[in-house]
C-alpha cells in the first residue's frame, strides 16, 4: 500500500475528533438520545449510579434525555429497575426500543410500530426451522419476545446474564396474528438466506447473535420520527452509543459520541471519540463537556 493510499484509508475511516479538543457549544442540544448497553448501563452499582446523578443533570440544564436502544421497553425495565425510575424521574418515554421499530412519545403513546410483512416473516419462520435454528430464535412484538420452541439453555443463560425478559412460546398460528418487530437469532452470519438483503440485519458478533428488523427501519429513522414528533430534527439532538446499530443516528446528529470501547465502526463514525471506556463513566464525563 502506498502512503498516498494509506493516507486516503485513514482519511475515509477516521473520523472522529478526540475529546480532548471539544468544545461546549454556543447552543446547546435540546435532546440527548442515549443507547443503553456498552453505553449507560454500568454493571459496578457505584459507577452506574455517577451515570444516573448525569442522566438527572442533563433535565436540569434543559436538556431532554431518553434511551435509543436496541432493547423494548420491558427488556430495559428489568435491565433498569424501577429504582432506575424512582431515582431519576424517566419513565422509559419518550423513547426509540428496537433498533427503531418502536417509537413512543412523551406520553408513552406508540407513535411508530414496523413490522414485518407477512410474507417475509413466513420465509423467516420457515427458513429458521429449515436450519435448526427454531429454539435460537425469538420474535419480538410491542408485547415482548416470543419463540416457537422451548428456547435453548445456552441462549436462556445469556437473556439471564444481559437481563433480557425470555420469550414465551407460543404456535406458528399464534405468532402469525402478532404484529413482529424485529427477530434475534442466536447466529453469526446468515450466509445462506437468500432474502437476507430484503431486511436491515445487524451482527453483535460479541454476544452471538444478529437482530433483524424491516429494510426501512433503524435507530436513525426511529430517532428521527421521534423528534418530528417534537418538532425538532438532528440539529437539536446529541447522541451517544458504542456499537454498529448506532452508525446511522452518530451521523444522523449534530453532535454524536462513541465511548472509548465502542466497536471501530463506531468510533469512526462519530464526531467524537471518548477518552473512557463505557464503565468508566463516560458518559458522565460527556454531560460534564455539556453542561459545565
Amino acid at each position: 500500500m502506498t502512503i498516498l493510499s494509506i493516507v486516503i484509508f485513514l482519511l475515509i475511516n477516521v473520523s472522529s475528533d478526540p475529546i480532548s479538543d471539544f468544545v461546549k457549544p454556543a447552543t446547546p442540544p435540546k435532546y440527548f438520545a442515549i443507547d443503553i448497553d456498552g453505553t449507560f448501563h454500568i454493571k459496578d452499582e457505584s459507577k452506574f449510579k455517577k451515570n444516573v446523578e448525569a442522566f438527572k443533570r442533563l433535565k436540569q440544564n434543559n436538556i431532554t434525555p431518553f434511551f435509543c436502544t436496541g432493547r423494548d421497553t420491558f427488556c430495559v425495565k428489568k435491565l433498569l429497575g424501577d429504582s432506575f425510575f424512582n431515582e431519576s424521574g424517566y419513565n422509559f418515554y419518550p423513547g426509540v426500543y428496537a433498533n427503531g421499530t418502536l417509537v413512543y412519545d412523551s406520553d408513552g403513546n406508540l407513535i411508530s410500530e414496523l413490522k414485518f410483512e407477512d410474507t417475509l416473516l413466513e420465509k423467516f419462520i420457515q427458513y429458521f426451522e429449515d436450519n435448526g435454528l427454531k429454539d435460537k430464535t425469538m420474535y419480538l412484538t410491542k408485547d415482548g419476545f416470543l419463540s416457537l420452541e422451548e428456547f435453548f439453555d445456552d441462549g436462556k443463560k445469556a437473556m439471564n446474564l444481559k437481563q433480557f425478559v425470555l420469550p414465551e412460546k407460543v404456535t406458528k398460528g399464534e405468532l402469525k396474528q402478532k404484529d413482529v418487530v424485529a427477530i434475534a437469532v442466536f447466529k453469526i452470519g446468515l450466509t445462506n438466506c437468500n432474502f437476507i438483503d430484503q431486511v436491515y440485519p445487524i451482527e453483535f458478533s460479541k454476544h452471538g447473535y444478529t437482530q433483524i428488523t424491516p429494510s426501512e427501519c433503524n435507530k436513525k429513522i426511529g430517532l428521527e420520527k421521534l423528534l418530528k414528533k417534537l418538532q425538532s430534527s438532528g440539529q437539536e439532538c446529541a447522541f451517544i452509543g458504542d456499537d454498529s446499530n448506532d452508525l446511522e443516528p452518530m451521523e444522523f446528529c449534530s453532535i454524536s459520541f462513541a465511548v472509548g470501547d465502542a466497536v471501530d465502526e463506531a468510533k469512526n463514525k462519530a464526531k467524537w471519540l471518548l477518552d473512557l471506556k463505557h464503565d468508566e463513566c463516560a458518559f458522565e464525563k460527556v454531560v460534564e463537556l455539556l453542561v459545565n
